[in-house]
């Protein structure tokens, strides 16, 4: 009886102590939808993996972004005015019990996952799904976007950031014509900037894991390893997953490797 007594007392005293440590290491993740994207649209896999989530026991967000449809063409949000919506969001996980982030996204949100993580630096991994918008591409291409971004910078510089501006962008080989402000514009569209990925995945802290999914079909396959992940290659746990997609369905085609890689995340 003493033998039995002695195990129960064990029994209880491991539940009472394995409760505490899963509540201190509990995932909140943000998923952003890409540009001219939704937080709801089914076909980009994101709501499916943000549920894949929760079923796991994670705390998982899929806001909708100043970038959305219809947002992206006016939108006034500078990306560093993006980082302190994502803190918001940041916090209202830690508010539910999460006690470490996961930022990810598709597309363009992906690329300001990876740059918020450069930024804010306390994050326990970032995934990018067919990471998009190259600014440095646009101004190689674009006569009228380099004459838009000159002139967006020259008004930021002389304090008329919120000055009205439109200028030109694409979206997977789609032109763009945003209604914006100089500052927005001058945020987004810089080349050495944080909207970036050129620019900011060298920047990306050792301690924080990549994964990098992308489509065979993707326009951007071929850039996206040795510009992208190769130069922000240094944890142990990056991965670099290629899927047999285009760049909208990526994130779908791979939601498993995306569930099975966050739920694996060093502890």
């Amino acid at each position: 009886m003493k033998a039995l007594a002695h195990a129960l007392t064990a029994l209880l005293l491991g539940l009472l102590l394995a409760v505490p440590g899963q509540a201190q290491d509990r995932l909140g993740i943000i998923l952003m939808h890409g540009k001219q994207g939704s937080a709801r649209d089914a076909r980009s896999g994101l709501p499916s993996i943000a549920s894949a989530l929760q079923d796991t026991g994670d705390l998982t967000i899929v806001p909708l972004m100043p970038w959305s449809s219809g947002g992206w063409e006016s939108i006034k949000t500078t990306v560093d005015q993006a980082f302190d919506l994502i803190d918001g969001y940041a916090a209202q996980l830690r508010s539910q019990g999460a006690t470490r982030i996961v930022v990810g996204g598709h597309s363009l949100g992906a690329n300001i996952a990876l740059s918020y993580a450069v930024e804010r630096g306390n994050v326990a991994g970032v995934v990018m799904a067919g990471p998009g918008h190259s600014p440095g591409g646009l101004m190689q291409s674009s006569e009228a976007a380099r004459r838009t971004l000159e002139h967006a910078r020259e008004l930021v510089k002389a304090g008329q950031g919120d000055a009205s501006l439109s200028g030109p962008d694409s979206n997977q080989g789609n032109t763009i014509t945003l209604s914006t402000t100089a500052a927005a514009y001058a945020s987004w569209m810089n080349p050495r900037g944080k909207a970036s990925m050129d620019a900011q995945a060298p920047r990306l802290p050792v301690g924080i894991p990549l994964l990098m999914v992308v489509g065979e079909k993707d326009p951007s396959f071929r850039r996206a390893r040795p510009f992208w992940y190769d130069a922000a290659l240094r944890n142990p746990y990056s991965r670099f997953v290629t899927v047999g997609a285009d760049h909208f369905t990526t994130p779908f085609a791979a939601s498993k490797e995306i569930v099975e890689w966050i739920n694996g995340l060093p502890r």
